[in-house]
């Protein structure tokens, strides 16, 4: 039996319970991206007790994430960030094991990345590794969270392959590169990415302890700056959606770079 008590305040909720919490304890859960929203989903699935967290991130930190990446502090400036926040997390909870990947993801590699856990989840800053999560979760059948923050706004989507909507059902254009704003270019708030990062690890949670009635079947929308949470319909696209209902995956088969979103927003 593992030890509870350093769950007790999470356990006390119906939602979770002692055999909620001993399900976590047995989950296992990657996250693509280990910046931003990835540092405070990684942070938060640890002390919630996730028994197995795998970190997947191909960047050094730099200074000015400091702003908003919330596992970090200045001495980690120059390392791997996936190794950084192994070394900080361990150090929260030592009854998860942890397993950091210094690795861009791409098609050759996505489908191992993903291999053997209960759930994904998108901390990643750039369409095309979206599209190859998805392709990739629809492909074997593991759920996974869609979140994307800049300025001070963001989106959260859970996808149930073929149950709910996958991204390719409801982002079917990729903007021109330049065509949307980036953190680069508008900037980013950090407690928009807080909110963000909230509301995908709830909705992850909830996957993992079997409460998957409770997930929001709508895009999620939030704007910390304006005070709006707002819910909003998406539905499958006219036709039939090459991955989710005609198994075409392809930007596994590194064919989709022509295939673009309409609207969406970055994360970092």
């Amino acid at each position: 039996m593992s030890d509870l008590a350093r769950y007790v305040r999470q356990t006390t909720l119906p939602e979770v319970g002692a055999d909620g919490q001993e399900r976590l304890l047995a989950s296992s859960v990657v996250v693509i991206g280990g910046g931003g929203l990835g540092s405070t989903l990684t942070s938060t699935l640890v002390r919630a007790g996730v028994g197995r967290v795998r970190i997947v991130d191909r960047d050094t930190l730099e200074l000015n994430n400091l702003q908003r990446q919330i596992t970090f502090d200045e001495d980690d400036v120059g390392r791997p960030k996936a190794i950084a926040a192994a070394d900080k997390l361990r150090r929260i909870n030592s009854q998860v094991e942890i397993e950091p990947i210094v690795v861009d993801v791409r098609p050759g590699n996505v489908e191992h990345l993903i291999a053997g856990v209960d759930l994904v989840l998108d901390g990643a800053d750039n369409f095309e590794t979206r599209f190859l999560v998805n392709d990739a979760c629809v492909k074997h059948n593991i759920p996974w969270v869609y979140g994307a923050v800049v300025a001070t706004y963001g989106m959260v989507r859970a996808i149930l392959p073929h149950f709910t909507p996958c991204l390719r059902c409801f982002l079917p254009e990729m903007p021109a590169p330049g065509s949307t704003p980036t953190c680069a270019t508008v900037g980013i708030l950090a407690t928009a990415v807080s909110a963000v990062a909230s509301l995908e690890a709830t909705e992850g949670l909830k996957i993992l302890l079997g409460r998957e009635q409770d997930l929001h079947p709508q895009l999620l929308y939030v704007d910390v700056w304006a005070g709006v949470l707002d819910k909003l319909e998406v539905g499958k696209r006219a036709g039939a959606c090459p991955a989710c209902e005609l198994g075409r995956f392809d930007f596994l088969a590194a064919s989709g770079g022509g295939c673009n979103l309409q609207s969406a927003i970055c994360n970092l």
